[in-house]
């Protein structure tokens, strides 16, 4: 089994590095763009709510094993959402990602076209569930971790 998970991350790394050479920078729109329509069409199957926190539970729940995320608030936060300068937002914590490996063990870069379908993902999910627009950015990626913002609007 584990040996059959190499062959398809390393044969994702393929496609995804011809793509890049193909489609330059916008390889990313494309895979962004099969994300979220991925993330629509299977958060039909979630019950609507308003509630983007227990949305983001919900959904964490449902990728265990292929993306573990968690919600996080910096310290001197009361709340996971988070109202600033006119942006609502909420942090997340990507830890086991299957994208992150995958990178990894092809040698790429994180932040391009993989990872642009999982933020596709997680935003066309959310949109599904709360009726909201949203956006996913990247603060900081690592070998462990990354932390993604997500923008509510």
């Amino acid at each position: 089994m584990e040996q059959t998970l190499h062959g398809v991350m390393k044969l994702n790394g393929l496609v995804i590095r011809s793509l890049e050479e193909i489609a330059g920078r916008g390889a990313n729109a494309v895979t962004y763009r099969a994300g979220k329509k991925f993330g629509h069409e299977v958060a039909q199957y979630f019950q609507k709510r308003e509630d983007v926190e227990g949305a983001l539970h919900e959904l964490s729940d449902l990728l265990r094993g292929q993306y573990s995320f968690e919600v996080w608030k910096p310290e001197d936060k009361e709340t996971f959402i988070i109202e600033e300068n006119g942006e609502t937002f909420i942090y997340l914590v990507f830890h086991d990602c299957i994208v992150r490996q995958t990178l990894r063990r092809n040698g790429l870069d994180q932040g391009g076209p993989l990872c642009q379908t999982l933020f596709g993902y997680v935003v066309g999910a959310v949109e599904e569930i709360t009726g909201r627009k949203a956006k996913l950015e990247i603060v900081h990626t690592g070998p462990n971790a990354c932390l993604k913002k997500l923008i509510l609007k």
